[in-house]
């Protein structure tokens, strides 16, 4: 039985190699040809094969930097989150109010508005949100070679008065806040923030009058103005009046005779 076996299988071997004989030349390939493009096909795995071992390589040691490396970007990322929630940002003032919007915004100091007379010449232009709890250097009193500063009042004619919270001679307060968001900007002539900026607080823009001697800024005010307490004596100083537009270089439209001129202050 073992013998048939045996003699079965070498038939079946005979007949293999003569069919892979008969294919070789069917194709007319001899057995030569046939094993150099094997050797071919092996040489170039063996090339392949080799390169991805070698990028493999490359990946593992970029990983291993990259993972060394975490922990110290981490640690820049929290740095810098907690620079963020501490002391980046911007200020502003918020002219005419003694509180901040409450938008994320904080305190820093409350005050007084002020800036120079309305009939000095010489003096700054500058409107400056005064603290309401000054600290002394040395305690010399002035001479008249000095220059000097004066409360901010409203100028407000009944006819024309937009605020229902102060009125004409009320002295005007003010407030330094403090948002997380950078950078902050006024806008003349609107009452909203243009899209992907935030509100901090809208009202009406105002600055000195046009035939006074005294120049000053433009300031927004708040549109719920407060008033100093105590403060609505007549008692001059810096003097700050709303605004209206002029056509001609102004064009008209957009903008109106006579119109009172609005503000925003927004911050991103």
């Amino acid at each position: 039985m073992m013998v048939i076996f045996c003699l079965m299988f070498a038939l079946h071997i005979v007949g293999v190699h003569m069919q892979t004989t008969a294919e070789l030349k069917s194709n007319d390939c001899p057995r030569f040809d046939y094993e150099y493009k094997l050797l071919e096909r092996l040489i170039r795995i063996e090339f392949f094969q080799r390169e991805a071992e070698t990028t493999l390589a490359e990946l593992r040691e970029r990983f291993q930097t990259i993972q060394a490396d975490v922990p110290r970007k981490l640690e820049d990322i929290r740095r810098l989150m907690d620079y963020k929630s501490n002391g980046f940002g911007s200020t502003y003032v918020r002219w005419g109010r003694t509180i901040c919007p409450g938008n994320g915004s904080e305190l820093v100091y409350k005050g007084f508005a002020g800036g120079s007379h309305y009939t000095h010449t010489g003096s700054a232009a500058d409107f400056l949100c005064l603290t309401e709890d000054p600290l002394w250097g040395k305690y010399n009193r002035g001479s008249a070679n000095s220059a000097f500063i004066y409360g901010a009042e409203y100028e407000l004619p009944a006819e024309s008065n937009p605020f229902s919270t102060v009125s004409l001679e009320d002295d005007m307060p003010c407030c330094v806040c403090k948002t997380s968001r950078t950078p902050t900007i006024m806008i003349p002539g609107r009452t909203e923030c243009y899209p992907g900026w935030t509100m901090e607080y809208n009202g009406y823009l105002m600055s000195g009058h046009h035939s006074h001697a005294g120049s000053t800024n433009y300031v927004c005010v708040d549109t719920n103005p407060e008033a100093r307490s105590g403060g609505s004596a007549n008692l001059e100083g810096h003097l700050v009046y709303l605004l209206q537009a002029k056509c001609g270089s102004l064009p008209c439209p957009p903008y109106n005779e006579g119109r009172l001129l609005t503000c925003v202050v927004c911050s991103r």
